[in-house]
């Protein structure tokens, strides 16, 4: 029987669930291959997902439904940013981005954003000097509640150097290392402090377009989650208040 012909079966099987899991396209593959072995099983997925006939969603469920890959756009101020610090640091892990990128997923449109900085937490205070020595104003370093409050939230370029989390899911893009959308969501749910503005019904709203519109690894996703020691409340977080299947993390 034809490869051809299996893969039209599956799409036809499948293209009514939002997604489906591991054991579910083995039982359809039985259909075809009665003595299928478990090596074979996993070459058959792989073949799927290199050719982009499925998509895995979680370690053991996938989807039909095509998303894009979440690409954040890297402005001008970014690409400075990082460029000075790749000079300065050439070995230092290190993430940049602006909160601006948020905006596509939001309601409420906010008229101030931030670039974040992430580093290496010891370089922090290396890092902070070094932008200031270079003329880049209005930095600040791991700023507290207040600091945000006052000053801030009252800017329209501040950049504000914190410490990246060791094994964040990160991308490069345009050659700038830059957070992926797992690392986003991730952070978003947890730096309620920093990430004032997108908090209560926004961050809802915003969880629920990410996964709408592009691919997200929630395998990846509350890995992170569990280094930052938030796994089981975003996964109660998003059981409670979002459209996201709960089949996704339950798998």
């Amino acid at each position: 029987m034809s490869s051809n012909f299996i893969v039209e079966q599956l799409k036809q099987n499948f293209k009514e669930q939002e997604s489906f899991s591991r054991e579910a396209l083995y039982r359809f593959y039985l259909q075809f291959e009665p003595e299928l072995k478990e090596t074979t099983f996993r070459w058959r997925i792989f073949n799927l997902k290199e050719k982009n006939l499925i998509q895995p969603i979680s370690r053991h469920e996938f989807t039909l439904n095509y998303k894009p890959d979440f690409k954040p756009g890297i402005g001008e101020a970014e690409k400075k940013i990082f460029s000075l610090i790749e000079k300065g640091f050439k070995e230092l892990k290190k993430a940049v981005f602006s909160t601006r990128i948020i905006n596509e997923f939001m309601l409420h449109q906010p008229v101030r954003f931030f670039t974040l900085v992430e580093v290496e937490k010891d370089a922090l205070e290396s890092v902070f000097y070094y932008l200031k020595d270079k003329g880049i104003r209005n930095v600040y370093l791991q700023p507290e509640e207040k600091e945000l409050q006052r000053y801030v939230s009252e800017l329209d370029k501040a950049i504000i150097i914190q410490s990246l989390v060791s094994k964040a899911p990160l991308q490069k893009v345009k050659k700038i290392s830059t957070t992926t959308l797992e690392k986003l969501l991730v952070d978003l749910y947890c730096d309620k402090k920093l990430y004032d503005t997108f908090q209560g019904n926004e961050l809802v709203f915003i969880f629920n377009n990410a996964y709408r519109r592009y691919s997200i690894d929630f395998t990846k996703l509350f890995s992170y989650a569990q280094r930052r020691n938030r796994g089981t409340d975003l996964m109660e977080f998003l059981s409670d208040n979002t459209d996201i299947p709960k089949t996704i993390w339950n798998d």
